[in-house]
């Protein structure tokens, strides 16, 4: 089997001083922490949404409105991968991620100031809409492009614990997040958190994009982009000539982050309203279980990636995706016994399932992936199953207990994601502490490898 030709790794890229990897990390995964806390926050305040923007006689028609508000950024993010993606993979990476966290900042701002349906009319829902528009489409490319960023800029040999933060920065914003509404419901009368006080956490995030902002001015560009940049001027037409050529690592990618994909959406964001409205716990038993599972969950996350690191990305994508689909639906059943204490236990064990493929998942996508197509592929690899999959998870999983009468089935859409994300492990090639695939095979002259295993440089 031919093994792609590739430009000598540049000075430093396998050996990179931790500070500039610290600071890269950090840079990258801001933009990922106001995504997800503005996630958090919209879906907390939904109903006063609702209320302030799409008035209508029917409660339930505002919140259906507000909501579709919400999925039109889901369905925005692949739009954004490919556009920040061709940016990112043509130009280098520091120009695209620094637009996206500049967008997204904005967005969430515009939403905390927006007058509502009462001061400004029909242009309070349209401009809402707009906004999540573009918060969808700058994400779709922040995501990918954070993670492209960090995976060329970590330490062979730490790539995974790299990487690793930027799930990690996922949980801590859902805790943020939901910490901050649910501190603000428990001190502000209603009257005031309806008129005024919902804002304050879109509010928040403008001086964290701010800071963000000036920390991705000053990143360099990544040593790996340099080494290709040569390569990438030749190519007429690099967005569909990768994607032609990489169509496999599309796959893999894609079926990697299949689990996380469900898991996010089904044991942290929509475990809350299932215990209130499936199984009838006390909102407050519900929100503090979910809490205490996060915590859990994020805790592990360090030592999976540093784990990951050591003895590989596939064992731990299989042993995790198979735990995932196997402990599951018991641990729904559990949920229903109706006991908070048993229910909490129930969480940890799924988050303690999902932690070890969620932690070395990001650095097996960049992995598969060339430099001169990482960042579209990263970006398409996480976007499309989350939009497909977790943006419509809650959805499947409410219309699923209704068509079944069974309130463990949402447990099945996670069952389906782990099968999914073990096939794929079984699959790839191992990845671990391997120098990063520089450009494509094809794009050398060179045979491509056959089947679906995807051929890394050194491998």
């Amino acid at each position: 089997m031919g093994q792609p030709a590739v430009p000598p790794a540049p000075p430093g890229a396998d050996t990179a001083v931790k500070a500039p990897a610290r600071r890269a990390v950090v840079a990258a995964c801001i933009g990922n922490f106001i995504e997800y806390y503005d996630f958090v926050v919209y879906g907390y305040f939904a109903t006063t949404i609702a209320a302030l923007f799409f008035p209508a006689q029917d409660p339930t028609a505002s919140l259906l409105l507000t909501f579709a508000a919400f999925a039109v950024s889901y369905a925005a993010r692949p739009l954004g991968a490919l556009i920040f993606g061709h940016i990112g993979d043509r130009f280098g990476r520091r120009t695209p991620l620094t637009v996206a966290i500049l967008l997204i900042a904005t967005c969430t701002t515009v939403i905390g100031l927006l007058p509502t349906y009462q001061s400004i009319g029909v242009a309070a829902p349209i401009i809402l809409t707009a906004a999540r528009l573009l918060q969808g489409i700058s994400v779709g490319g922040e995501y990918g492009g954070a993670l492209a960023f960090i995976a060329e800029s970590a330490p062979t040999n730490r790539r995974a614990y790299y990487t690793g933060w930027q799930t990690f920065t996922i949980g801590m914003a859902l805790l943020v997040g939901a910490a901050a509404a649910s501190v603000l419901t428990a001190t502000m009368a209603p009257e005031a958190l309806q008129s005024w006080g919902w804002r304050i956490p879109f509010l928040a995030g403008l001086p964290l994009g701010f800071v963000g902002l000036y920390m991705r001015l000053r990143l360099e560009e990544t040593p790996h982009f340099k080494a290709v940049r040569q390569q990438l001027e030749n190519e007429k037409a690099p967005l569909w000539g990768s994607i032609r050529r990489e169509w496999r690592a599309l796959l893999l990618g894609m079926g990697m982050i299949a689990t996380p994909s469900y898991c996010i959406y089904i044991y942290f964001i929509y475990s809350p309203t299932y215990l209130r409205s499936a199984l009838d716990y006390p909102p407050a038993q519900a929100q503090g279980a979910n809490l205490v599972s996060l915590i859990f969950y994020c805790a592990l996350l360090p030592f999976f990636a540093h784990l990951g690191d050591k003895i590989g990305r596939r064992p731990l994508i299989i042993a995790g995706a198979v735990a995932v689909a196997v402990v599951t639906y018991p641990a729904f059943v559990a949920l229903g016994s109706g006991d908070i204490v048993i229910a909490t236990i129930a969480l940890c064990v799924m988050g303690l399932c999902f932690a070890p493929i969620s932690a070395v998942a990001l650095a097996g996508i960049a992995e598969v992936f060339p430099t001169t197509f990482r960042y579209t592929g990263a970006s398409l690899s996480l976007n499309i199953p989350v939009t497909l999959l977790g943006g419509t998870a809650p959805l499947i999983a409410t219309a699923l207990i209704s068509a079944t009468g069974n309130v463990a089935s949402p447990a099945l859409l996670v069952v389906a994601g782990g099968i999914v994300s073990a096939i794929t492990g079984f699959a790839m090639t191992e990845t671990a502490n391997q120098p990063l695939r520089e450009i494509s095979a094809e794009a050398t002259g060179t045979p491509k490898p056959s089947g679906v295993v995807i051929t890394t440089e050194g491998h």
